[in-house]
């Protein structure tokens, strides 16, 4: 691993607190993917902080307590062997601040809190990311999404504050509404499966519903009521629901790996692949922009969709690095 830029431990901390800003993020992203040895660094750093957030302690809004806390799993974790660090004691002093800060969202969201159950805080960064939340529902993130879950023992409601993109299946409890806040909105349910697309640099926010009833709304608005297969946005600048009745046949293809095109251009089938899977299919000329699809893909390689596409159109397909390029004089056959 290379000298750690100078303010990445700050960068660090914050994302591992839930305080980072899209652009720190994806700086983040960007180094995290920059080598192996950056990488096995981070997952060193969160598994530290994500232990010291879920040891067992009364959750109150305590610095020096989370301070020592951490300090104690320092001590655990001496036999990790991580180089080049001359910077440990200022990177375990930022990754304190940000526990000391992961417990002040969570004074935030119930001031103050009494429950022994610890929040849980989920973060994915070039990929997408699983697990299971405490009352048993589950949350698959979307690349670049984070979320802390934790039970709110004044409302008897079970919380959770989404930034990003994810798909819950919420675990049935009619004495204990299930609510997700992301920016104005609010997602309320006793129990569904439902996708939920709050990225903080969009303009809008998307639901789509594909079991049971939520209702989608804001602290001014009661919004919509959406049923199994229903979708909706909202528009944060206007504020405003709308039901969209167009389908998206590819909005949970970063969860399932399936594609459904349908007479779709080829520019926006080759942007959708780079994004659910994090590749770079280039199409060689714009000639080829245009292009129509009619398919249908179950895969989990991205370059195996890129062969039958290029057999399909009578494409030729080139490996250049990293790069998958799609090249030809047209579109021979389409559809």
């Amino acid at each position: 691993m290379g000298l750690l830029p100078n303010d990445m431990d700050d960068v660090i901390g914050k994302v591992l607190a839930g305080e980072a800003s899209v652009q720190e993020q994806q700086r983040l992203n960007a180094w995290i993917g920059a080598s192996e040895a950056n990488r096995a660094y981070y997952e060193s750093l969160k598994t530290i902080f994500e232990k010291a957030a879920s040891s067992d302690v009364n959750v109150t809004f305590d610095t020096d307590a989370a301070w020592n806390k951490l300090k104690a799993r320092i001590e655990d974790e001496k036999t990790v062997s991580l180089q080049q660090r001359t910077y440990t004691t200022t990177i375990w002093v930022r990754i304190a601040a940000g526990v000391a800060i992961f417990f002040g969202v969570v004074y935030f969201l119930n001031n103050p809190i009494s429950t022994t159950q610890q929040p849980k805080a989920l973060i994915s960064t070039t990929m997408p990311v699983q697990d299971t939340l405490p009352d048993g529902s589950t949350a698959y993130l979307n690349k670049a999404s984070e979320l802390i879950y934790h039970y709110d023992t004044k409302t008897k409601s079970r919380k959770v504050k989404l930034k990003g993109e994810a798909y819950f299946s919420v675990k049935h409890d009619e004495a204990k509404p299930f609510l997700i806040e992301a920016d104005d909105i609010r997602v309320r349910d006793i129990g569904t499966e439902f996708n939920l697309k709050a990225y903080p640099e969009k303009d809008t926010i998307e639901i789509l519903v594909t079991e049971g009833e939520v209702q989608f709304y804001t602290l001014y608005d009661s919004g919509l009521y959406l049923k199994a297969g229903q979708r909706a946005i909202y528009s944060k600048r206007n504020k405003i629901f709308q039901r969209i009745e167009k389908p998206d046949t590819n909005i949970l293809a970063y969860k399932t790996k399936v594609f459904s095109f349908n007479n779709t251009d080829l520019k926006s089938v080759v942007a959708l692949l780079n994004e659910v899977y994090n590749v770079k299919i280039v199409l060689a000329n714009k000639k080829l922009f245009d292009c129509r699809l009619t398919a249908n893909y179950k895969e989990d390689d991205p370059a195996i969709i890129a062969e039958v596409i290029a057999e399909t159109m009578n494409l030729t397909l080139i490996r250049k690095g990293e790069e998958l390029i799609l090249d030809g004089d047209g579109c021979a056959s389409s559809q």
